[in-house]
């Protein structure tokens, strides 16, 4: 790191039991703040041994080391789903990928998950969300390449897509929940699971990162697991099996994001 440039040096806060952690980059503090994960009188320093400043405070002054246009500043502090008055507590309301709260069945559908308290800190959810989208990425080419195969034959199932394998996570999802109904017809719908996931790849996108909410998380595991129950069951042994491990391993996320 060349601790002459003020824009590379990490970021450092603690937590409220005193643990410091670190170091994060801007726009990692600027998401985390947005998401209602820190108070706004969070205590951060630039480097370690940096002043001190607010979190609010620091995202304002040190935005134009970042390229945001002076007259976008103020909305680095502008928070998307509300601050929180305990970071570990935060994540209890489903929100859309535009970052504005919907009264609609989208919110309810997965309240029952969003809606459990929590001692997860940032750093749990992130490791959780990165660990089923990983399983996503695998299990999803696969699936949807199965199904091409079976309902369009060997010789024309490539062109039935928008985009040629191979294929990325967004790719896949996409492909996938445009053809699911047409070749798993015999299988459960999973259109409002594949919501969900457009919804963490807009925030992709749009914030850098699918969701930090704790709430958030749980309804992308459960929106994950129920997207691989809902798979057909006559693939090759050794796709079954990944579907299984998948299964296994969303599992084991959604029983950690219940703490």
């Amino acid at each position: 790191m060349n601790n002459n440039n003020p824009a590379e040096l990490g970021y450092y806060y603690r937590t409220e039991s005193g643990q410091e952690k670190g170091p994060f980059d801007y726009a990692s503090m600027q998401s985390w703040f947005s998401a209602g994960y820190f108070k706004s009188d969070l205590k951060v320093c630039k480097g370690r041994g940096g002043k001190v400043r607010n979190i609010g405070q620091m995202l304002v002054q040190d935005a134009h080391l970042y390229g945001v246009p002076s007259h976008m500043v103020q909305n680095v502090i502008a928070p998307k789903y509300g601050l929180a008055e305990n970071p570990s507590t935060i994540g209890n309301d489903f929100v859309s990928g535009s970052g504005m709260r919907e009264g609609s069945a989208k919110e309810q559908r997965y309240a029952s998950y969003a809606n459990q308290p929590t001692s997860l800190s940032v750093e749990n959810v992130t490791e959780c969300v990165t660990r089923v989208i990983e399983t996503l990425t695998e299990i999803l080419p696969l699936v949807l390449e199965g199904g091409l195969r079976a309902e369009f034959g060997d010789e024309m199932w490539a062109d039935m897509t928008s985009t040629p394998p191979p294929w990325s996570f967004e790719q896949s999802a996409r492909e996938l929940k445009s053809h699911w109904n047409s070749i798993f017809s015999s299988m459960p719908r999973r259109n409002k699971e594949f919501e969900v996931l457009m919804d963490c790849l807009y925030r992709k996108r749009k914030e850098g990162m699918y969701c930090l909410q704790v709430g958030e998380a749980r309804a992308l595991a459960e929106a994950a697991m129920q997207i691989i129950e809902g798979c057909p069951k006559d693939f090759p042994e050794a796709v079954n099996a990944k579907l299984a491990r998948g299964w296994a391993a969303v599992e084991e996320v959604r029983e950690v994001l219940k703490r």
